[in-house]
């Protein structure tokens, strides 16, 4: 891959602030949390849909759309997966929410769902850092 430049440093602090304005830190709580269920159809047991996304469910939705933007932006060649996946645990996150997100293409009949998000994470399976 590429060296990073100073745009991909912006694009990094512009993801940084995004995550603050999301909240993704009460996200990322839920989701690494025992309360969480991986199993999409445990998820919709324990958090049934109805007319309103449960707090649980908009917070894993705020978590799947920050890495699927970021993803986009890797995968468009926008921001450098050095820079990425030396910063972000995309494997990590994707492999901890997969079967939520997979039931939910599922559900929504939509193949292109969170596609961005999981095309990085299995970039991000055989990326090795060069350190200096």
């Amino acid at each position: 891959m590429a060296k990073p430049t100073r745009e991909d440093a912006d694009i990094l602090l512009r993801l940084a602030q995004l995550s603050a304005l999301l909240n993704l830190p009460a996200a990322a709580a839920f989701i690494w949390s025992d309360d969480f269920p991986t199993d999409f159809a445990r998820f919709r047991d324990k958090f049934p849909r109805g007319a309103k996304r449960s707090e649980e469910e908009s917070l894993l939705r705020r978590f799947l759309g920050y890495f699927e933007t970021a993803g986009t932006l890797y995968r468009n060649g926008l921001f450098s997966g050095d820079l990425m996946f030396d910063w972000m645990a995309v494997t990590a996150a994707w492999d901890r929410v997969k079967g939520y997100a997979l039931g939910v293409r599922e559900e929504a009949g939509d193949p292109r769902l969170f596609e961005n998000f999981e095309y990085a994470a299995e970039r991000a399976r055989s990326w090795q850092p060069e350190r200096p």
